[in-house]
């Protein structure tokens, strides 16, 4: 599954992997693990280059989940 996240700094974009659900695990439950592990984990940098030290699911990150999607 992947996801386009944008930087609200830069404004780069990129369509990163979430990796696929489980065997018999529904996509929605796999999209909330996601969601919860990216809210408990600090982050180190932006895609764009530059980095911070943010809270969970950086303030910098827009995650567009509208493009939830195979490719």
């Amino acid at each position: 599954m992947f996801v386009d996240v944008s930087c609200k700094k830069c404004g780069s974009r990129k369509r990163l992997d979430l990796g696929a659900p489980a065997a018999g695990q529904a996509v929605e439950e796999h999209v909330r693990l996601v969601v919860d592990r990216l809210s408990h984990q600090p982050s180190f940098g932006c895609f764009g280059g530059h980095f911070e030290l943010a809270p969970p699911l950086p303030r910098f990150w827009d995650v567009h989940w509208e493009t939830l999607g195979e490719a």
